[in-house]
C-alpha cells in the first residue's frame, strides 16, 4: 500500500464527472480513513479549496487518530496572504503542523514569486515537512527544474490518457523530488461507458473505447488497469486516489496488493494518449449533458 495515497476532494465537494453519489457523508468518510489506515496508507491529500474536506479529516483527527501525513494546498492568494490561509488550514485539521503543503496553481506563484518565500518560512518554523507545487501544466514543471527553487513535492496528472509529464520524471527525480500522480482516472472518465460519453467528449471516444475494450480482453478492471499503469512507473512515489465509499477503497486495496501490468501491456496502455488539453484538463470542460 506504500504508493497509494489517499484523495480527499469527495469528502468536501461532488466530484467528478462519472460521480453518481455525490460528496461523501463526514460518518462514511471517517470509516474510509480508519480502514486506509489500518492498512498501512499512511497520507491524506487535501485541500483549503476542497469544500469542507479539511474539517472531516479533522473530525477525524480529533477523535485521537494519528499517524496518517496530511497533505493541504494554498488557494490563490497573495504572498501577505499565505500565513493565513495555512493556519485556516490547520485549524480546519485540528494540527499543529503539517506533512505537506502545495501551491494550488502555479500562476499565483508566477503572479507573486514572493509566495514561494513564505513556504519556505513555513518550512524553515517547523511548521511544514515539504512544500511544493500542483502542477497542470509539464511547462510549468520545465520553469521548476530551471529555477533554483528547493522544491520537495510536486503533485501532476497521470494517467493512462495523460502522459505529458512522462518525459519529465526522471529529470525531477534528479533534482530529488517527491513526486505524487493525480487524476489517474481523469475525474472518472475513464469509468463511463462509450455509448453515455457527453458529446464533448466524441472526439476521444476511441480512445475510452479501446480502454474498456482492453479491459473486457484481459479480465481486468478499468481502475486496476489505470492505477497499475501509473505504478509501473519507477520514479513516481505515491499515487493519489479519491474513493466515494468503502466499497471503493476495497477495490483499491485488492488492486495495490494485486499482479503488476507486464511491460507489454504497459506499451498497449501507453498508445491510448491523448495530446489534448481541451480533454486533459477538466477546468476546459464545457459538457451539453448530451450523449454521444
Amino acid at each position: 500500500m506504500t504508493k497509494i495515497a489517499l484523495g480527499t476532494a469527495q469528502f468536501g465537494m461532488d466530484y467528478g464527472v462519472n460521480n453518481k453519489r455525490g460528496k461523501v457523508a463526514p460518518e462514511e468518510a471517517f470509516r474510509i480513513l480508519h480502514r486506509a489506515a489500518t492498512i498501512g496508507i499512511d497520507t491524506v491529500d487535501t485541500a483549503y479549496s476542497y469544500g469542507e474536506s479539511e474539517e472531516v479529516i479533522g473530525g477525524y483527527l480529533s477523535a485521537g487518530k494519528s499517524g496518517l501525513k496530511v497533505i493541504s494546498k494554498l488557494p490563490a492568494c497573495s504572498h501577505s496572504d499565505v500565513r493565513g490561509f495555512f493556519d485556516r488550514s490547520l485549524g480546519r485539521l485540528g494540527v499543529s503542523k503539517l506533512f505537506g503543503y502545495l501551491v494550488h496553481g502555479f500562476k499565483a506563484y508566477q503572479d507573486d514569486e514572493a509566495i514561494w518565500a513564505e513556504l519556505e518560512k513555513l518550512k524553515l518554523h517547523g511548521k511544514v515537512e515539504k512544500i511544493g507545487f500542483s502542477l497542470y501544466s509539464p511547462s510549468e514543471l520545465e520553469q521548476i527544474l530551471k529555477r533554483d527553487l528547493a522544491v520537495d513535492l510536486v503533485q501532476l496528472p497521470l494517467s493512462v490518457f495523460d502522459q505529458r509529464f512522462v518525459p519529465y520524471l526522471s529529470a525531477a527525480k534528479k533534482r530529488g523530488i517527491d513526486i505524487h500522480a493525480r487524476s489517474v482516472f481523469l475525474q472518472g472518465l475513464v469509468f463511463t461507458r462509450p455509448d453515455e460519453l457527453d458529446t464533448y467528449f466524441r472526439r476521444v471516444r476511441d480512445n475510452i473505447d479501446a480502454l474498456h475494450s482492453l479491459s473486457m480482453r484481459m479480465g481486468a478492471s478499468i481502475a486496476s488497469l489505470c492505477i497499475n499503469f501509473v505504478a509501473a512507473y519507477p520514479h513516481v512515489d505515491k499515487i493519489v486516489v479519491g474513493v466515494d465509499s468503502e466499497e471503493n477503497l476495497e477495490e483499491i486495496i485488492g488492486i495495490s496488493r494485486g499482479k503488476p501490468l507486464s511491460q507489454d501491456d504497459v506499451s498497449k496502455i501507453s498508445r491510448m494518449r491523448i495530446d489534448d488539453d481541451a480533454i486533459l484538463l477538466p477546468f476546459h470542460w464545457k459538457l451539453s449533458k448530451v450523449r454521444v
